[in-house]
């Protein structure tokens, strides 16, 4: 009677498929649409039907990958590690620990940074629109330090929430009624500016400039060549989907794990519901930012300035406390990631606290992310405000910050691409098992099309976004003052190298590792 009454216990505590449902929207949708409904925009040459076509083609590669892994995700339903675990079933061992080393030591870590810098950028955002100020510089001396020591503390909050499931879960629908009030605001106040005549910036046809003006304006070939743009606007909106996998990870944490995949296939469907929707009022007036509604407003259709303030600074606000949902998701998932992994012997450095484990609570995942986090953030900080030079046009936020939020949509922009590129391997690995059946899955009937359908997208993508940086580098010979450009553009390529160096080293130390114990041995 005493173990029933502890069942009950345990399973009361679990996560339903509606909250993991919520929590998929929760991980999904934060301010990455708000952020990178412009860029779309201006990779299609500010041409709306293209546009619409690069969202409607992006979503529909995210939804075919989500189908895809109903039976890539059938081989680890009791498992926090999504996306390491299914390399590790189909791949190889390198794929596999590469793709380990990628999401503990870079991927989760970047989020922890990324995710709370945003908030504070979202709220400079909230600071202009209400201040109607030219800018949202906060005009501190020491600026940067103050941001330090906010991205910290939010970090530390919603890592000590992560440790309970149920009080994450709680967060998480708190903070979901914060991620639509901006988006019911956004769209009923573009459609309203739109049929009051408010200007927006869009062509009758896809316009794109010409590739001599491009470099020598130093701008990014992104900008030039009908298609290259487009394509890499894909890549955009694939990082608007980010985190989704998220909610992978917490199949422990569920009553019926097997229902998993299910709660991000329905999740995702909303969510690209929510996003077409939201770029096309986006789109219709202004430039594609929401930055742009105070122009309109009030140039265009004249508005009282403290309607306008009001409006545009809540919804700023409002975005911001959304963007903390992302952080929630994986301040709950990463700790049980790293917890697991230690379990099943990965991490021998680590392996002294194999005993002290405890999935449900995971004090020492929270506290090994901390400290490595912690360390990360502070180098990121430093690098990003004393050694960066901001090509990204931010102009709006103080010059040190500019450059650190410039070197974060970089980090941002790499960690998103790899991770959908690992997850497309391990879909290309569960397609190699269909003709040899080596590893025993639930199959999916149409697994075989949707998988080619996302490959297809995804490696495209992957293509086009790697060679533009390294063309764009290249295109320095051609420039005769380079000084504001060749730090960006070289550290955009550097990175991309980095993050494979710090993902493959421990990879090879321990293989030259075991090497020299072998001969050690023999001797």
């Amino acid at each position: 009677m005493q173990v029933s009454k502890e069942e009950k216990s345990i399973k009361r505590q679990k996560i339903s498929f509606a909250s993991a449902l919520l929590i998929v929207l929760g991980s999904c949708i934060g301010a990455g649409i708000f952020f990178k409904s412009r860029s779309v925009l201006e990779g299609s040459g500010h041409y709306l039907t293209l546009a619409i076509f690069a969202w409607v083609l992006s979503s529909f590669a995210i939804i075919s990958m989500a189908f895809s892994l109903l039976e890539i995700s059938s081989v680890s339903t009791h498992s926090n590690t999504s996306l390491i675990d299914w390399n590790k079933k189909f791949n190889s061992q390198f794929i596999y620990k590469l793709s380990r080393n990628f999401m503990v030591f870079i991927y989760l870590p970047l989020t922890y940074f990324s995710m709370p810098l945003y908030f504070v950028q979202t709220l400079q955002d909230a600071y202009q629109a209400f201040s109607l100020a030219t800018n949202a510089d906060f005009n501190f001396n020491l600026d940067w330090l103050i941001v330090l020591i906010i991205v910290l503390v939010f970090l530390y909050y919603f890592s000590i929430v992560g440790l309970s499931s149920k009080l994450a879960n709680w967060h998480n629908k708190i903070i979901l009624v914060f991620k639509f009030l901006p988006i019911i605001i956004v769209v009923v106040l573009s459609f309203v500016m739109f049929f009051s005549g408010g200007a927006a910036k869009l062509n009758s046809k896809p316009t794109f400039l010409d590739i001599k003006e491009i470099v020598e304006n130093k701008e990014s070939l992104k900008y030039t060549i009908p298609g290259i743009g487009w394509i890499l606007s894909l890549a955009a909106i694939f990082f608007t989907y980010e985190g989704f996998f998220a909610a992978t990870g917490i199949q422990t944490e569920m009553k019926e794990p097997k229902k998993t995949p299910l709660a991000i296939l329905f999740g995702l469907l909303i969510v690209t519901a929510i996003y077409l929707l939201l770029a096309i009022a986006m789109s219709i007036v202004g430039d594609g930012s929401i930055s742009s509604f105070i122009s309109v407003l009030k140039n265009d259709l004249n508005w009282n300035e403290q309607i306008i303030s009001y409006l545009l600074g809540f919804t700023n606000i409002f975005i911001a406390l959304g963007i903390l949902g992302i952080l929630n998701a994986f301040t709950m998932w990463g700790p049980r990631l790293v917890e697991e992994l230690i379990l099943h012997g990965d991490f021998k450095f680590l392996q002294k606290y194999k005993h002290k484990l405890n999935i449900e609570k995971p004090v020492v995942g929270t506290i090994i992310t901390l400290v490595f986090s912690t360390f990360l953030i502070i180098i990121l900080f430093l690098i990003g405000t004393f050694a960066f030079i901001d090509d990204s046009k931010y102009d709006n936020y103080g010059s040190k910050l500019d450059s650190l939020y410039s070197l974060a949509d970089i980090l941002g922009n790499w960690s998103a691409l790899i991770s959908f590129a690992f997850i497309a391997i391990a879909i290309f690995g569960g397609l190699k098992n269909r003709k040899t059946n080596k590893v025993k899955v639930t199959k999916f009937k149409h697994f075989v099309l949707f998988s080619v359908i996302s490959l297809v997208v995804t490696w495209l993508i992957l293509i086009f976004s790697i060679a533009i940086p390294i063309f764009d580098l290249l295109a320095l010979f051609w420039i005769k003052d380079t000084k504001d450009v060749l730090v960006p553009r070289l550290v955009k390529v550097l990175i991309l190298f980095a993050f494979f160096a710090i993902s493959a080293f421990p990879i090879f130390f321990e293989s030259l590792k075991k090497k020299y114990l072998k001969k050690k041995i023999k001797k």
